[in-house]
């Protein structure tokens, strides 16, 4: 609480804009004639706050000097701002050295006999060249001091007559006054030092807590992150499913669980950025205690706190949505109206787009982010010119092929033309598509290599694992075979593979074309087509060829040989080299 309610104060006390004013610009200042940072220009005027042990009193103005390294007779509104807090720090330092010569206790205390406090600085009006200027009294000293002179340009900001603006002023600087000798009495130091212990305290009591269920929150992660692969080691393969409720008997716990762990994931997040804050905050509330360091309290952590406040706003937004797009692609992804096999496709066309909408929202969400943060910090408009302008010169250059990969795999997504997860062919390039953006399709090739190919260069995509796949087999048999007798062999191997409980979910048709492709000096070439789920027409095969292997070694049918016929051999045997595969004699 004590920690809260100095951040309060400072908020109060300083606001962003005056604290920003004591930061120099990151960017190298000003230029072509602009205010300088912290000082506001408006129309024919300048305007910048005047600040006194790190708080805010209020705005004076001056007119506008477009030229600050050559003014002329002109004051920078920024020059009489300094000119006039030093002499608000020279009254409040000679009335604490008069005050201790006229009246204090051994205890360090002011003596109540003394000058009323209320009264030791007293803050009045003048008139000098037909300027009101507000003038400082310490005690009974005879001498006067100027403090600052109201102006035209003062009365044309605030739009109050110079004397009515006096009036309002005199009140303003003498309570300032009076309330920055108090804050520099013993007895306030002693006070800003019990309070400067609190909010050390605080500061540990608050990090101890958060580091506590910081590790907390790693064991239970930690034990959760355990089940869920206990639980990915006893899942029964793809292979074993049953083809009418593939995985329903774990898929909604598998959800919960990620869903769990990524609560657990943004909720450590939560419990650091609260330690640092914490220590920022107490810092920052310990300057502040300070005269002597208030401004430095509030020029230094101003803008890291704005910085820091940014990217834990941003990042909490960024992962906020994360949640926000997985339970909208968990409820899309439940939806198990239809086949399983477009239930098995919906899965990889849900994950692709998920990723590609995480990636572009992030994309969004910081950009914004730090446009908002460069307003905040009021960047000289010249050097946001310079940036933009090599920035926009970067992306003229790369602008064209950008906007078509983008349109590109927009396209892609939209038309579902292949997902992650699909088995594809493009160009010279085939494999499986494991990343896929905005911008870049990335496929892993049977060799291992990760291709990486930009969307506008796509143009003809061959999906080899959309809703079914197939398994392609060619048989090579003698040519004395009996046709009938192998294409029998073929078609009940391949009923047996497609009943077999290991291989029936995966099977959808185990003979959907059975013949014979072609007749060729090696034999009779078969061909079986068997239709089966998305990419697993490869395992089918592997299986289907051991299987056929050995019912065609049990049947006696040998694979095909290329024959070889020696021409100059005129026995009537070899006259005709085909009647020995018919089984008949050769006739001239």
């Amino acid at each position: 609480m004590v920690i809260l309610a100095t951040m309060v104060a400072l908020m109060q006390g300083w606001g962003w804009g005056p604290a920003l004013a004591q930061l120099p610009n990151p960017l190298g200042g000003s230029g072509n004639g602009g205010p300088p940072l912290g000082v506001q220009r408006i129309g024919v005027l300048e305007v910048t706050p005047l600040i006194l042990d790190g708080n805010t009193l209020f705005d004076i103005a001056s007119p506008v000097v477009f030229n600050r390294s050559e003014p002329g007779d002109l004051v920078p509104v920024e020059v009489r701002a300094r000119q006039v807090e030093t002499h608000l720090n020279q009254v409040v330092g000679q009335a604490l050295q008069y005050r201790n010569l006229n009246g204090i206790d051994l205890n360090g205390e002011p003596d109540a006999s003394t000058l009323d406090s209320q009264d030791f600085i007293q803050v009045r009006i003048e008139e000098i060249n037909q300027l009101p200027v507000l003038m400082a009294i310490v005690g009974h000293l005879p001498d006067p001091r100027g403090l600052l002179t109201v102006t035209d340009s003062d009365a044309q900001y605030h739009g109050l007559t110079k004397l009515e603006l006096a009036e309002t002023w005199q009140t303003i600087l003498e309570e300032a006054l009076q309330d920055a000798l108090v804050s520099r009495l013993p007895g306030a130091l002693r006070q800003r030092l019990r309070r400067t212990g609190l909010i050390v305290l605080a500061g540990l009591l608050g990090t101890l807590a958060l580091a506590g269920t910081w590790q907390m929150l790693g064991w239970h992660k930690h034990r959760l992150e355990q089940r869920k692969a206990n639980q990915g080691r006893h899942l029964p393969p793809a292979l074993a499913d049953s083809p009418g409720d593939p995985q329903s008997a774990v898929w909604p716990y598998t959800i919960s669980l990620d869903h769990r762990l990524q609560l657990v994931a943004l909720l450590r997040w939560l419990m650091f950025w609260g330690m640092a804050f914490v220590w920022i905050m107490a810092l920052a509330g310990v300057m502040y205690q300070f005269p002597q360091t208030r401004r430095y309290a509030v020029g230094l952590f101003s803008t890291p706190v704005l910085l820091l406040l940014t990217w834990f706003v941003t990042g909490l937004i960024n992962r906020v949505a994360n949640l926000t797009i997985d339970r909208i692609a968990s409820a899309w992804e439940k939806n198990e109206l239809g086949s399983a096999e477009n239930i098995q496709h919906k899965a990889m066309r849900i994950s692709t787009i998920t990723r590609a909408a995480k990636g572009f929202k992030t994309t969004v969400i910081y950009v914004l982010a730090l446009l908002w943060v460069l307003q905040m910090l009021r960047l000289a408009p010249a050097s946001l010119l310079a940036v933009g302008a090599l920035v926009a010169l970067a992306l003229s250059f790369a602008a064209q092929n950008l906007v078509k990969d983008l349109v590109n795999g927009f396209l892609i997504l939209l038309e579902d033309q292949y997902a992650i997860g699909d088995l594809v062919s493009t160009g010279q390039v085939t494999g499986i598509v494991e990343n896929l953006n905005l911008r870049i399709t990335q496929i892993r090739g049977e060799d291992g290599r990760l291709v990486t190919l930009p969307n506008s260069i796509i143009s003809q995509v061959e999906n080899l694992s959309r809703t079914w796949s197939r398994a392609t087999i060619r048989i090579d048999v003698a040519y004395g075979t009996q046709v009938d007798h192998a294409l029998a062999v073929v078609h009940r191997t391949a009923q047996q593979m497609g009943q077999d409980p290991s291989w029936s979910y995966v099977i959808l048709d185990p003979t959907e074309i059975l013949g014979v492709e072609a007749i060729s000096h090696a034999g009779l070439t078969l061909l079986l087509w068997i239709r089966t789920r998305p990419l697993q027409q490869f395992a089918v095969a592997r299986e289907f060829r051991r299987r056929l292997r050995l019912a065609l070694g049990q049947e006696g049918i040998a694979i095909g040989v290329p024959q070889q016929v020696f021409l100059g051999d005129a026995s009537p045997a070899t006259e005709n080299p085909l009647a020995p595969a018919l089984g008949g004699e050769a006739h001239d």
